[in-house]
């Protein structure tokens, strides 16, 4: 076989437009909810309302660019150098520690300084463990037990770090997302119920032993005992979706983002959505998400080898995953943590890291014709 001819072949396979649309869409989403969220909020305290709107565009444009970059970067390649990426995970989430170049905000240490801009490490740290998980449970199985030992050490310790940043949401994301790509490779299920029995007390301990994450467990469970306190934001989300009804009151129209919601066009877009758009905004929202997800596994389905079958399936989740915990605390179904909206939440580090996974979800599609056959031969020449 002509080898050029079967690479050439490989790269004039087109990527898969519906997500492609989805993802445009979800942006376009995000910019027109960004301002709309923000304005009245900027003008305040910056003296000018598109402040994060400008921004945003800017992160957009980075984040577009960086998409069709990745989109065309054979995703076999990334398994040459997962060492290099959990060797720069640590690295930079003990950076974010470090006075003078990690930024603490609110009390969180998640933030490292590039000139004006600050970017979140652990939201690239996410697209570094699903690779390197896709890489370990691709490979054949020999013991079980060893072969899940390293990675079960390495996810804890990555997982730990991002704790004590403290951010709880990113952190459970990224453990979600290890059980999934766990479950889908194959691997014994009494594995999967043994960690989840262990890990047990070691989530008690986190929540009861921090007393703020209590207290947010307590308002959960009945916001209205705390409705003058740590309840009060979730009691006014549920006052955005009732304002909102089914038509919502008009974008841009909105009042609980004016100093009700917190952070109205980060981690409570989706409330201002609900207001401003209703019950079929919000429906169209996880409609959206629900086909970056249909679009995963049908990538996943047509890939040739299981790391690209694994790798499609754990960057899908990671951003239905995040959008579901956003969601799922919009909507009271999670207790309250701070995590963005994929593609629709201001803050580039979240949209560059989620459009970045999309670019090499669009990648792994371009590759869903080729014969198994031909994979083992481009195999032989890889090695």
């Amino acid at each position: 076989m002509d080898l050029k001819s079967f690479v050439d072949i490989r790269r004039s396979r087109d990527p898969d437009l519906v997500l492609f649309l989805v993802i445009l869409t979800l942006l376009g989403i995000g910019i027109a909810m960004c301002y709309s969220a923000s304005a009245v909020y900027a003008l305040k305290t910056f003296g000018d309302s598109y402040y994060f709107l400008k921004r945003q565009l800017l992160w957009f444009a980075a984040g577009f660019m960086l998409m069709l970059v990745f989109k065309e970067i054979d995703y076999r390649k990334y398994i040459r150098h997962t060492k290099i990426m959990l060797l720069l995970s640590v690295i930079l989430l003990t950076l974010v520690f470090i006075p003078g170049i990690g930024h603490s905000i609110k009390g969180s240490a998640r933030w490292l300084g590039l000139g004006p801009f600050a970017f979140q490490p652990s939201e690239f740290v996410k697209i570094f463990m699903v690779i390197y998980l896709a890489k370990v449970f691709s490979s054949e199985a020999g013991d079980h037990l060893v072969q899940i030992l390293i990675p079960v050490v390495i996810v804890s310790v990555i997982f730990l770090m991002i704790m004590l940043q403290p951010d709880f949401g990113t952190a459970i994301d990224i453990l979600a997302v290890s059980v999934f790509i766990l479950f889908v490779s194959g691997f014994p299920f009494l594995y999967i119920i043994f960690l989840f029995i262990i890990s047990i007390p070691m989530f008690y301990l986190l929540i009861y032993l921090v007393e703020y994450r209590k207290e947010r467990v307590m308002a959960y469970m009945n916001p209205w005992a705390y409705r003058y306190g740590i309840g009060y934001h979730i009691i006014q989300a549920f006052i955005a979706f009732k304002k909102g009804g089914f038509f919502g009151v008009g974008l841009g129209n909105g009042t609980q983002k004016l100093s009700r919601l917190p952070e109205p066009h980060t981690d409570f877009i989706f409330a201002v959505i609900a207001e401003e758009t209703g019950l079929l905004g919000t429906m169209f929202i996880l409609l959206l998400f629900v086909a970056v997800l249909w679009r995963g596994i049908v990538i996943a389905t047509g890939a040739q080898d299981n790391f690209g079958r694994l790798l499609a399936v754990g960057l899908s989740l990671m951003v239905v995953v995040q959008a579901f915990i956003n969601i799922g605390v919009a909507t009271g179904m999670l207790p309250t943590k701070g995590i963005p909206l994929p593609f629709i939440s201001y803050g580039g580090s979240s949209l560059l890291s989620n459009m970045i996974a999309a670019g090499i979800l669009l990648n792994i599609s371009k590759y869903r014709g080729v014969v198994w056959q031909d994979m083992k031969l481009f195999e032989e020449v890889w090695q």
